[in-house]
């Protein structure tokens, strides 16, 4: 389903839906059939559907509740497209994950069945939810059966309507880093649950590391021959630097222009020992194409649609530098020691950049941006992102250049 589809049904069908279940649970409070939680919890699920590149960034709240609650079996929920990146980080195991299928009305309302049918056979006593303000989710941490559900409650914001259907309460903050805000919702979750807003904690202590995912000597071989076969004259002697011009439909104004990736393309390509790499989902193969025939020039190399997600991390580790959108590859590229040069316009890099010592942020901070947040469901009403236009090809070839020595 595309992302406006889903918003409008988490809208028109979720906010009445809240309402009820925050009644049954307040007719159960009242009659005396709810008991509150005692002891660790077993198992925690949590839950992050639709951004991808956003489970990296939820990396280190896992991490943190392994250390925290070291006797509990970890969950995650997720849609299809984040099978893959779970497994690469290697902390919740695939016997571990409930996947979501949202590509059909039909399919997803049977894997969201499917994963509502396993939550409450597994018996998951706990739900830390990790969107925000999102009603399916919240919806699902209710149906799980789990007697602790954290997650984040507007209390006097203006913000969207999710009901009254947490245990453990957590303040959005918006003036912290996303994964600092993850972790908030674990520290929560040792807390007492009730109306008071949790968590009482110092984020600055905390860590915000991933993990470094690396290639063994038969993955760098396999993926230097599919270069090969795409372009024979490539050698591992060659630089090679990554353009993501893609990003994903959920928000269509984090591209920098088309004609800007072939402008920087072309100066890149000055130098005679780089190649440049065009990469994308099976979806974006058909854009990738279109843009590596618009270069008309020799060594660039069409990958978009011909990796796996652990392929995509091999040829990560084989590169010199990647030019991404704010998109998920610069997320996943973090997992790596790849330079990453990652272009933000409608989201704040402050809030969502990439975690990883070696990604650099280009950034216009204008007075209209960000204009997408949790707040608006990440929709924006601007169709001239000049957040993203004013930043020049020349001025991102100049730090690429850097960057590359």
């Amino acid at each position: 389903m595309h992302p406006d589809t889903m918003r409008k049904i988490d809208r028109l069908a979720g906010s009445p839906l809240c309402w009820l279940f925050t009644l049954l649970i307040k007719l159960l409070k009242l009659v005396g059939l709810l008991k509150a939680p005692a002891g660790e919890p077993k198992r925690i699920l949590f839950i992050e559907l639709a951004e991808i590149g956003g489970l990296v960034v939820a990396y280190p709240c896992l991490a943190h509740a392994q250390r925290k609650f070291p006797g509990a079996e970890l969950y995650f929920c997720t849609f299809k497209g984040g099978k893959g990146i779970l497994g690469l980080m290697g902390i919740v195991p695939a016997e571990r994950q409930l996947i979501i299928d949202p590509d059909g009305l039909f399919s997803f309302l049977r894997t969201t069945l499917k994963a509502l049918f396993k939550m409450r056979k597994l018996g998951v006593d706990a739900i830390i939810n990790l969107e925000t303000y999102a009603r399916f989710s919240s919806l699902l941490s209710i149906l799980s059966g789990a007697s602790r559900r954290v997650g984040f409650d507007r209390f006097h914001e203006e913000g969207h309507y999710v009901g009254d259907l947490y245990t453990h309460k957590v303040i959005y903050n918006p003036h912290v880093h996303a994964s600092q805000t993850f972790i908030s919702l674990v520290e929560a979750l040792a807390e007492d649950g009730g109306p008071e807003p949790r968590a009482k904690i110092d984020l600055s202590q905390v860590s915000v590391q991933v993990p470094l995912v690396e290639t063994n000597p038969q993955a760098k071989q396999s993926i230097w021959a599919k270069l090969k076969e795409r372009d024979p004259g490539v050698g591992e002697h060659h630089k090679l630097v990554i353009l993501n011009p893609n990003a994903s439909d959920l928000v269509a104004a984090r591209r920098w222009p088309t004609s800007y990736f072939l402008e920087l393309a072309v100066s890149l390509l000055q130098d005679p020992d780089i190649f440049i790499v065009l990469t994308g989902t099976p979806d974006e193969a058909a854009h990738a194409a279109k843009v590596r025939r618009d270069m008309g020039v020799e060594r660039i190399i069409d990958m978009a649609g011909r990796t796996t997600l652990p392929e995509l991390i091999d040829l990560y580790n084989q590169c010199s530098l990647l030019v991404t959108n704010d998109s998920g590859p610069a997320h996943f590229a973090s997992l790596t020691n790849l330079p990453v040069l990652v272009l933000f316009g409608p989201e704040t890099p402050d809030i969502y950049g990439p975690l990883g010592d070696n990604v650099e942020v280009i950034t216009r901070r204008l007075a209209c941006s960000p204009c997408v947040s949790v707040y608006n469901q990440k929709r924006s009403a601007c169709t001239k992102n000049v957040c993203l236009t004013s930043i020049t090809p020349d001025e991102v070839y100049q730090r690429a250049k850097a960057i590359l020595g």
